[in-house]
């Protein structure tokens, strides 16, 4: 049984060629974006605004991490 082709291989990065790939992509960044933004708020309302920059790399790099895998498996 063959895989779903979902991303396509386009120099170093992988491009969604299928819905279902846009439906990954969206299932990930969306999540991800809520957690950086109240991450940020949170911080902010405790006072800590010099540290609003923390919640994107604790939040990006494993949602990154999640994209990749699903779509090297998935080309």
């Amino acid at each position: 049984m063959q895989r779903e082709v979902w991303f396509e291989k386009v120099a170093w990065s992988y491009m969604p060629c299928h819905w279902k790939g846009f439906g990954v992509l969206a299932a990930v960044i969306l999540p991800t974006l809520a957690a950086i933004w109240a991450g940020q708020a949170v911080l902010d309302g405790m006072g800590y605004r010099t540290a609003d920059w923390l919640p994107f790399p604790i939040f990006f790099t494993p949602a990154l991490l999640l994209v990749l895998g699903i779509a090297k498996r998935h080309s």
